[in-house]
């Protein structure tokens, strides 16, 4: 092979790593960068500005010291596939709010918008007390969770939650735990179809991580 044919070779290889397609991400994007809580605002219960930032970031991972309110998107979603993993201590309470509305005070996300429950379900505190709406990847106080799969407190669970139209599916675990038509049911017939995408913290501290969201059109 001649020179000038070996450089060009040698070229050839070096591009064609960069000429590879990129891994196809399913058209999912971060919500949630891994360094900084960029694109987030943190509310109050009923949705105003918190001066009592609890929220910090270390190694990826969003984590919530023990407080009240709940960090929220700046846009609104309607039609979505979220996607994220969390985890809570003993006694962990927590929440992932969808399609939450701009409140007024003492309007409350859970109340106005629609909670998916976030739980340690096995905590003595909750022994003998809950619901059956209020067991982890419920739709919380409307549709119960089925066989969640739960891993327990200190372990990463994983949320997939779908909103399409009138349509709303929770798969926890690798499992569909809860599905609504929320024009069924009387609870959640009138809330909103569009909103802001929440994150709680109900007192107990809860870590999020891997945080991704693909819009439906």
């Amino acid at each position: 092979m001649c020179r000038c044919a070996a450089a060009l070779f040698a070229l050839f290889v070096l591009l064609v790593p960069a000429l590879a397609p990129a891994a196809d991400d399913g058209g999912f994007r971060p919500l949630f960068d891994g360094k900084s809580t960029d694109g987030w605002v943190n509310k109050t219960e009923d949705g105003q500005p918190n001066p009592d930032n609890k929220w910090m970031v270390k190694d990826g991972v969003l984590i919530a010291a023990p407080g009240n309110g709940w960090l929220s998107t700046k846009e609104m979603y309607g039609d979505f596939v979220l996607k994220l993993q969390w985890r809570v201590p003993e006694n962990g309470n927590s929440g992932v709010f969808i399609r939450i509305p701009d409140l007024k005070p003492g309007q409350h996300p859970h109340i106005d918008g629609i909670e998916i429950q976030v739980l340690d379900d096995n905590g003595p505190q909750y022994k003998g007390k809950l619901e059956p709406y209020q067991f982890s990847g419920s739709i919380y106080g409307a549709v119960p969770a089925k066989d969640s799969g739960y891993k327990g407190a200190g372990e990463w669970n994983r949320f997939e939650i779908t909103c399409q139209g009138e349509k709303i599916s929770v798969v926890m675990n690798g499992n569909k735990v809860a599905e609504a038509d929320v024009e069924k049911i009387d609870t959640l017939s009138k809330r909103p179809r569009r909103g802001y995408i929440g994150l709680q913290n109900h007192g107990s501290g809860v870590e999020y991580r891997n945080i991704e969201l693909k819009v439906l059109k």
